[in-house]
């Protein structure tokens, strides 16, 4: 936010040492776009699955959450994504959801591959086709999934 106060005091929009009073249009204009939303979703995503697949269904938990809670930054701060984005939580994340709940790998793993095909159409359907969500093979290396 400092840079953007001083880019404005700079462009002569704030005089030095004022308060700015910012429209909500300007807010959301500064605020993350998709492509920086998605990528901590995408890697909050990653987090989820081998979280599950070790058996740390409280990291998978965690992350589900914090995925829910980014996405919330896209839905408001982007909201002609809103609609898609509350039906992929609506079809895909609540299955993923009770999966964890019932700490069923199998029935998280189908439901996990379903959002991935969800995933990939949404970024077809609103012309970011080039964009094709990839699990890794392996897990984020910075975290000890074994952890409980």
């Amino acid at each position: 936010m400092r840079k953007i106060l001083l880019a404005m005091v700079a462009a002569g929009v704030l005089t030095a040492g004022e308060h700015p009073k910012l429209s909500v249009q300007t807010l959301s204009e500064i605020q993350p776009g998709m492509g920086t939303v998605m990528m901590e979703y995408g890697q909050r995503f990653w987090t989820l699955y081998y979280a599950a697949k070790a058996g740390n269904w409280k990291l998978a938990a965690y992350q589900l959450e914090e995925q829910l809670e980014i996405q919330e930054v896209g839905e408001t701060t982007r909201p002609r994504y809103a609609a898609k984005l509350k039906a992929f939580e609506k079809t895909h994340l609540e299955k993923l959801e009770k999966a964890i709940e019932a700490k069923a790998f199998k029935v998280f793993d189908a439901a996990y591959a379903k959002a991935v095909e969800a995933c990939n159409r949404c970024h077809e359907e609103t012309g970011h086709g080039y964009i094709r969500y990839r699990l890794p093979d392996t897990p984020p290396p910075y975290l000890d999934l074994e952890a409980k």
